[in-house]
């Protein structure tokens, strides 16, 4: 690797150090409900705590909603997968638990779900839950009710047999299919992405090779590769469907119990889905 690849990646995680280091992440609740951006209603709050406790000791799925005033400055899914990591989601050897983690302040929101629920709560249905369930209420301004009815649409997937719910994620993903065919062409936004490439990238890259420099910078080529990364996520991000999007990232088990949610942690590795209204 070269020296100014070296520092490249050393400023990255600098700067992604930096950021988590300032995250500040509420305390554990003692319950599956922790609105800390004060938005659901107490009527709401205290029957999905009765709900969700009762579903956690009938099944042994630890469903947890939290509410939070800021994501402080990180994506949401990256908060969500920490926070699930902090609290300790789901237990070790069952791995069933789930994360609804709305952010009012930055309007976005995610479904975070762990290994043992994710065959059932699928990527797509949680974003379908996310689009069609609860980003229609957010609308409305009426946040409890759309937090009450995506646990209840959460809840009713998870109860869902297997067969049933992979036949409804391929139907899903078949119409998904159907949309991006017809609406045909190709995307604006991956044609302005490719032409940014190669005005800044390529053709200066030809001219390069045709002289020598005295003098070369060691931030020049780490800066070009950080920036090449940023438009490939852009031409990605043209490709795909902005009402709801998968997470990245992934975590083993969270030390510590949660109660009677599970205990211990484990088994979150990305799943899920977010959106925003």
């Amino acid at each position: 690797m070269s020296v100014q690849k070296l520092f490249g990646i050393i400023a990255l995680l600098l700067a992604l150090v930096s950021t988590s280091a300032r995250a500040e992440y509420p305390a554990r609740p003692d319950g599956p409900v922790a609105d800390y951006a004060h938005v659901l209603k107490p009527a709401d709050a205290a029957s999905l705590d009765s709900e969700l406790r009762a579903y956690n000791a009938k099944t042994g799925r630890a469903i947890i909603v939290a509410t939070v005033p800021s994501l402080d400055g990180q994506a949401i899914e990256d908060y969500g997968l920490a926070l699930a990591e902090k609290w300790g989601i789901g237990g070790k050897k069952s791995q069933d638990g789930v994360l609804l983690l709305v952010a009012p302040s930055e309007r976005k929101l995610t479904i975070r779900t762990a290994r043992g629920v994710d065959t059932r709560l699928t990527d797509i249905m949680s974003g379908r839950i996310i689009r069609d369930v609860i980003v229609p209420e957010f609308k409305k301004g009426d946040m409890s009710q759309g937090i009450v009815d995506g646990v209840n649409a959460i809840i009713q997937q998870l109860d869902m047999d297997p067969a049933q719910a992979k036949a409804i994620e391929e139907a899903e993903a078949a119409r998904k299919a159907s949309q991006k065919s017809n609406e045909g062409g190709f995307p604006i936004g991956a044609l302005f992405w490719l032409a940014f490439l190669f005005f800044f990238f390529v053709l200066p890259m030809f001219g390069r090779g045709r002289r020598r420099r005295r003098y070369r910078s060691p931030w020049g080529n780490a800066a070009r590769d950080i920036m090449l990364w940023e438009v490939g996520k852009g031409i990605a991000r043209s490709f795909t469907d902005h009402d709801d999007w998968g997470g990245g990232g992934g975590f083993g088990g969270g030390g510590g119990g949660f109660g009677g949610f599970g205990g211990g942690g484990g088994g979150f590795t990305g799943g899920g889905a977010s959106g925003g209204w």
